[in-house]
């Protein structure tokens, strides 16, 4: 087990490298870069990396290496291979350099950085996310309540309180079933007294998370699917603890904690998740089912 002290040094590690690595981001937003393709999932946003996707990895693990040999760390990141070393050591780094590469080259919101210290048990015990464009960094010890700038994070007052907000992935708008998924949302929505449903799309799932924040009535849900993909570990990692520490709903599909170390794999798409800013909210998405 790690110490508290411990613990709040690796914290304070991962903010000052997340935030590093987001000055870089933001500094390359309007400027030139090598563009590639990668193997991701079913989406384009899954399958598009840059050089500057690389660059943010390298400033993060040289501000993180020293905490990974003091401490016998292990260490997932998106741009590098798997090495396993997640499932043989009692906590692991796990690393989305730049979350939301697609909307990072479309120059609009939506990207952000993303580091969570994760348990081999898949619970993830410190949280950083720094949002480039806004020059804003949450981060959370498990707890020890979630900070915003260094500062105790509150959720704030809405001023759309008859209003129901869903955040979700590009790719269900051409599933087969979105209609119905809208209309049967939406006659749960009337059924609430809520005066309009919106839909909010082209962010990445760390920014679509931390969206819901921003709402009285929100959620955000990915459907589990066959198809591999449908998310990574290091997409939900540091937000599941955000949620979990701010007393929200957050959980697979199935209503069960999201595991953040499966053995077989990285990816997310047999669990899906359900973030929500109520337990009414998280209980509608848990009885849909397409």
């Amino acid at each position: 087990m790690l110490t508290k002290n411990t613990l709040i040094t690796l914290c304070e590690s991962a903010i000052k490298a997340s935030t590093a690595a987001g000055k870089l981001i933001q500094s390359q937003v309007d400027q030139s870069y090598q563009q590639h393709e990668k193997e991701g999932g079913y989406s384009l946003a899954s399958q598009v990396v840059t050089e500057v996707d690389f660059k943010a990895q390298e400033i993060i693990l040289k501000h993180l290496k020293p905490g990974i040999a003091q401490y016998h760390l292990g260490l997932l990141t998106e741009e590098a291979a798997d090495d396993q070393s997640r499932l043989h050591t009692d906590y692991f780094w796990c690393i989305d350099p730049l979350d939301g590469t697609l909307p990072f080259t479309e120059q609009r919101a939506g990207y952000s950085v993303s580091i969570a210290l994760i348990s081999q048990s898949g619970d993830p015990v410190i949280g950083v996310v720094y949002i480039p464009d806004e020059d804003f960094c949450y981060s959370v010890i498990k707890g020890e309540g979630v900070a915003g700038n260094g500062q105790p994070f509150k959720l704030g007052n809405s001023s759309d309180d008859n209003v129901f907000h869903i955040y979700m992935d590009r790719s269900l708008q051409s599933a087969g079933y979105f209609e119905a998924l809208k209309d049967r949302t939406k006659q749960w929505a009337d059924a609430q007294n809520y005066k309009d449903v919106v839909y909010h799309v082209g962010f990445g799932a760390v920014r679509n998370a931390l969206g819901v924040l921003s709402h009285k009535h929100a959620c955000y849900y990915k459907f589990p699917r066959k198809e591999k993909g449908g998310g990574s570990i290091w997409d939900f990692a540091a937000t599941r603890l955000i949620f979990e520490e701010l007393g929200l709903p957050v959980s697979t599909m199935k209503g069960e904690r999201i595991h953040l170390n499966m053995p077989e794999t990285t990816f997310m798409h047999q669990q899906g998740v359900v973030y929500a800013t109520s337990e009414g909210i998280a209980e509608m998405v848990l009885r849909l089912d397409f």
